[in-house]
């Protein structure tokens, strides 16, 4: 069963009685230890933290939270409805959840006094469920965004309280949006928090047109093959749209191959240089470069991975080669 032993004031800075919150986080990776951060400064109590636990995943948030003394429990309590009681003892105002992939159990999400909120990485409800900012860079989009919206049953349906929009580029790639999500989602939050603590009912309820809405679930897209035999602007896109350097991709690195060798193309850029060459043709270039063949131009390979290692592309590929599937 578990227990809530560990609850207690962690010398936050002070504010007024009259305005304190007691919020559990239900959080991972950095943007749950920046969220975490600022709680502890907001002077706010932070009542538990519910994150991965290092024996499953390196986990800072969690050897952070430890060092701090909050109480902490695996992410995957969120699952059991027990929670919900502990949630009503502690007395628990906010539930908010930031980038934990684990579907709360709906009892908890009725047990804070205020509700629960969750942080997502896109403009809802065009862009639902995973790895949003991947899609949105295969779809070519102009504008995203991130939405902090109420938790209801269903995943990311709940009613919109906070959203901001941004600007996409034409060298963005899945990691440089995240992050991008990752600051305006931490400011949205704050504005949550503050809203709830003066006046709850100030907080924007806005209902999705859900006739709108796109789910994204755990497929890669067109199973994370790449095709050499497409403009350089839409391979350059596609390699972008999986690019979490110099992280792992939740997808993985999009796939080729040179010979009886799996290739992995984590990183590329534009030359602007028009190419008649067979589509997937390696080309070596002063200063260690390393070209592909598109169908119309040259592209250049700046990181990618052989049979799982990452190496350098000078190493692996030489004039001649042809990638392909």
């Amino acid at each position: 069963m578990m227990t809530a032993s560990c609850m207690g004031s962690y010398g936050m800075a002070p504010v007024s009685e009259q305005y304190r919150l007691n919020i559990a986080l239900v959080a991972e990776e950095g943007a749950g230890l920046r969220a975490l951060k600022a709680l502890d400064e907001s002077g706010h109590r932070v009542a538990m933290v519910l994150t991965s636990p290092p024996d499953t995943r390196k986990s800072a948030l969690w050897a952070y939270a430890e060092r701090r003394g909050h109480c902490l429990l695996p992410a995957s309590a969120v699952k059991d409805a027990a929670l919900a009681d502990i949630f009503r003892k502690e007395n628990v105002d906010l539930l908010l959840n930031v980038h934990s992939l684990h579907v709360v159990n709906g009892s908890i999400l009725e047990a804070p006094r205020i509700g629960a909120f969750n942080v997502h990485p896109g403009p809802l409800p065009r862009y639902a469920g995973l790895y949003a900012p991947g899609w949105a860079i295969l779809r070519s989009e102009h504008r995203y965004g991130v939405t902090v919206h109420r938790m209801f049953a269903g995943i990311d349906t709940g009613p919109i309280a906070y959203q901001t929009l941004f600007d996409l580029t034409e060298s963005d790639t899945a990691f440089s949006v995240g992050l991008r999500c990752v600051e305006e989602g931490l400011s949205l939050l704050s504005t949550l928090v503050a809203a709830a603590a003066l006046d709850p009912v100030s907080i924007p309820h806005i209902e999705q047109d859900l006739t709108k809405r796109e789910y994204f679930g755990r497929v890669i897209p067109e199973g994370g093959t790449l095709s050499w035999d497409r403009p350089a602007a839409d391979v350059d896109r596609f390699v972008r749209a999986f690019c979490y350097f110099p992280f792992p991709s939740p997808w993985g690195a999009p796939k080729t191959r040179a010979g009886a060798r799996e290739i992995g193309i984590v990183k590329t850029s534009p030359t602007g240089e028009p190419s008649s060459a067979p589509p997937g043709t390696i080309e070596t270039m002063p200063g260690g470069e390393v070209w592909a063949a598109c169908a119309d131009a040259w592209l250049r390979l700046e990181v990618i991975t052989v049979d799982g290692r990452r190496v350098p592309p000078a190493t692996a590929l030489s004039a001649g080669d042809r990638l392909g599937a």
